[in-house]
């Protein structure tokens, strides 16, 4: 793989994709405050029930750094806390308040609209194989040296 282009790379492509599909749930989000980085944390949250920092990073396959600077301002507004976990204080828990339930039960038909849109353009099936396939690239083991 010697002078491949810059348009070869895996990665960009990933990312590119996306970008691209992140602005069509923006959009349709907007109208919530919520952004699609953090309407998922809610539904993890919400799916999850009180998951820890830790967990939650691996859920969202996100490093804890990243998601404690997307935290902080849903904390912020009041849609969910970040407390020392009950039964080991070292461990900090993610739970919804009631205010987050609230805004999210306002943004699932929205995110829907999203997701539905997207299938009607893209195509069912071949919305349903790149689900796959993402989740496929998200559990590859990548190489020593990328970690």
């Amino acid at each position: 793989m010697d002078d491949l282009p810059p348009e070869a790379c895996s990665c960009s492509a990933v990312r590119q994709a996306a970008r691209h599909l992140t602005r069509l749930y923006d959009g349709v989000l907007a109208p919530t405050g919520l952004g699609l980085n953090q309407y998922s944390i809610l539904a993890k949250v919400d799916r999850h029930g009180e998951p820890s920092v830790q967990q939650l990073a691996a859920l969202l396959v996100m490093d804890r750094s990243t998601l404690g600077h997307l935290l902080r301002p849903l904390e912020r507004r009041g849609l969910l806390t970040v407390r020392p976990s009950t039964s080991d204080g070292r461990r900090r828990v993610v739970a919804l308040t009631p205010q987050g339930s609230v805004l999210l039960a306002l943004a699932k038909p929205l995110w829907k609209s999203a997701e539905e849109g997207f299938q009607a353009s893209f195509g069912q099936d071949e919305a349903a194989g790149l689900k796959k396939l993402m989740r496929q690239v998200t559990t590859t083991d990548l190489p020593a040296t990328a970690r």
